[in-house]
């Protein structure tokens, strides 16, 4: 009995010591942050998470710190206001030290990089570090920024009339200099309630360092922030296409076309790649498992192709229902089927997973997990908090995907085992053990039941 006891109360330990162990992903992405000290991201999904992802909701498509650590993240589709994109987003400057010869001209610097290109200092080539304060030419570091850029806007102490111009110069490697453009002014006048202010200067996009040359002996500005402005067009997200091959299938008597999708993607539209001149009828079905009914997506539609001088197709088709992310597709037609299986076109705008900046950085979205699930958090609520503090036009920055390593693999796709209930087995035990004992006891009083 002293045995059993002691048995027991190894129970628990033993329960503990089997306690799940953190959930393994199958790759993760490193993330490139477009600003420091932002406070939220937002991350445009790629291919690879949706064909790397194990759930239909993506609940494994999670953020982790520099320490592993799940940070405060939530999956949004692209149109929602939480996970529009930024328009303006805040980027290091710096003061450039006078050349000798010209105090209007730079003088040559060599930079300090950290992570990704971005400039952490800054120093002239005679030595020193270049100057603190303001200083009639500067250097805009927009090497953390991979959207199209439109424009620098400038932040300034506001209360004293200015006119500076400058020569705008742009630069992949802070050694050959282009002219972006030969002349910006950058004004701030005031003569009683009328005020004139211009204080952006456009810009191409695709260079990773502005320098802004001064072309008269304006005094420096008093910069306090600089923000690029990106093109509200190139940043709309185009519909992407996953194209699947079909074969050819008979179910229930009726023929058609089968497909196998390779990712969870949110597919929202629908198309055939025909051959030239060909038409037909179709109807597609779709579902997640082989043992479940089919489902109508789209159609009935006519998709067709003609080719000549002005080549027409029919338009792409919208699922009749909400976006979907099964795995299984089939098309039917109403007329005969062609010999060869048209390709299907299934399109989808990515998904947007916006995280907080929390732990320690730097970060990493990971996916392609069987254990692991996102935590539910209040986003929208968390976003609208910091927006009160930063500004009504204030959106989650930029964060892009760097390219993905392996962790556990195809690994981490395989279920674990089911865990042992050991509360249920202890139950169980107990009532044997008293079952015995009640037994025990009645079978002693039998044999010690004196003789008639």
């Amino acid at each position: 009995m002293k045995k059993f006891l002691m048995g027991l109360a190894l129970l628990p330990v033993m329960a503990a010591a089997q306690a799940p162990a953190p959930a393994p992903y199958a790759k993760r992405w490193p993330l490139v942050l477009s600003a420091e000290q932002a406070g939220a991201y937002r991350v445009v999904l790629d291919r690879d998470i949706y064909t790397t992802t194990a759930w239909p909701d993506l609940r494994d498509v999670d953020v982790l710190d520099a320490h592993g650590k799940p940070v405060a993240a939530a999956l949004f589709g692209p149109e929602q206001p939480t996970a529009l994109p930024a328009r303006r987003v805040v980027v290091p400057w710096f003061p450039l030290p006078a050349s000798p010869q010209d105090a209007s001209a730079p003088s040559r610097v060599s930079a300090q990089f950290g992570e990704n290109g971005r400039i952490v200092r800054i120093e002239a080539d005679g030595g020193g570090t270049a100057a603190a304060g303001p200083a009639r030419a500067f250097l805009v570091d927009l090497s953390g920024i991979r959207d199209h850029a439109e424009a620098l806007e400038f932040t300034w102490d506001a209360g004293t009339p200015r006119e500076a111009r400058y020569r705008v110069e742009g630069s992949q490697d802070l050694q050959a200099w282009e002219v972006v453009q030969d002349r910006v002014t950058l004004v701030e006048l005031q003569r009683g309630s009328q005020r004139l202010l211009r204080d952006e200067a456009p810009i191409r996009g695709g260079l990773r360092y502005i320098r802004f040359v001064p072309l008269d002996a304006s005094p420096a500005l008093p910069i306090r922030e600089v923000r690029v402005r990106l093109d509200e067009v190139h940043q709309q997200q185009s519909v992407l296409w996953s194209e699947l091959k079909g074969r050819r299938v008979s179910e229930q008597g009726v023929d058609g076309f089968a497909y196998e999708s390779d990712g969870r993607y949110p597919v929202a539209l629908a198309d055939l790649a025909v051959d030239d001149y060909a038409v037909g009828e179709w109807t597609l079905e779709s579902r997640d498992a082989l043992d479940a009914p089919w489902r109508l997506r789209a159609g009935p539609w006519v998709a067709y192709r003609v080719a000549g001088q002005q080549p027409s197709s029919s338009a792409a088709q919208p699922l009749s229902s909400d976006p979907s992310r099964d795995r299984y597709w089939r098309l039917r037609s109403r007329g005969a089927l062609p010999e060869q299986a048209p390709t299907l076109r299934l399109g989808y705008r990515p998904e947007v997973i916006v995280f907080l900046a929390q732990g320690t950085p730097p970060y990493a979205l990971v996916a392609g997990s069987a254990s692991a699930r996102r935590a539910s958090v209040p986003m929208p609520e968390l976003v609208e908090a910091l927006r009160r503090d930063r500004g009504e036009d204030w959106q989650p920055a930029p964060a892009y995907l760097s390219p993905a390593s392996a962790l556990a693999g195809d690994a981490a796709l395989i279920p674990p085992p089911t865990p042992r209930d050991w509360k249920t087995w202890l139950l169980w035990g107990l009532l044997v053990l008293g079952a015995a004992l009640v037994a025990a006891f009645a079978f002693s009083l039998l044999r010690s039941r004196p003789s008639a």
